[in-house]
């Protein structure tokens, strides 16, 4: 497969389906369609570009063996290192995240997410981050579950904007003191 640029990458023209595409992952109802290998090939080049933008990462503190938990426009990735150059890598698509929360204390916490494909009895827990990672990951992860859950397109907005907005989508401050 030829990995060079076509003159088209980047412009998104035609139907409103391809203009929504942008960086996010394609809708998976669309039922029966046909689509020439150009347009597949288009779509799964945006797709890749999507997933390779990270909006928060996190690495754990004080282990020999740091686990890290990666944000990016189309899942939330866990990598759990239990041995030199051996890992656990597992990940869920943002669309499939019920909830997340942290734990925190006065200089750790963890990330719980709660996902339809998990366990939803049983939160799937990362820990022993420096407590501001814990609290970001989780706001950028709620805020964007309330975006998708809402129908807002996230894929037209720069990666550092988006992130933002999303942070503060999912902050939990809003009950005031």
């Amino acid at each position: 497969m030829d990995n060079q640029p076509t003159p088209d990458d980047g412009q998104h023209q035609g139907s409103e389906q391809h203009t929504k595409q942008q960086s996010s992952p394609p809708p998976t109802d669309q039922g029966e369609r046909q689509q020439s290998p150009e347009e597949t090939r288009k779509e799964l080049k945006e797709a890749i570009e999507g997933s390779n933008e990270v909006l928060a990462s996190a690495t754990t503190t004080l282990t020999l063996f740091p686990d890290t938990i990666v944000v990016d426009r189309a899942k939330l990735t866990v990598i759990r290192r239990t041995f030199l150059r051996t890992a656990e890598v597992m990940s869920m698509r943002i669309e499939d995240i019920l909830n997340t929360t942290a734990t925190v204390g006065p200089f750790f916490g963890t990330v719980k997410v709660v996902s339809r494909v998990l366990n939803a009895e049983k939160p799937y827990s990362v820990g022993k981050f420096w407590r501001n990672d814990a609290m970001r990951i989780k706001r950028i992860t709620q805020g964007y579950v309330i975006a998708l859950q809402r129908d807002i397109d996230c894929s037209a907005l720069p990666l550092k904007e988006l992130a933002k907005m999303l942070d503060e989508l999912g902050q939990d401050d809003h009950y005031g003191s």
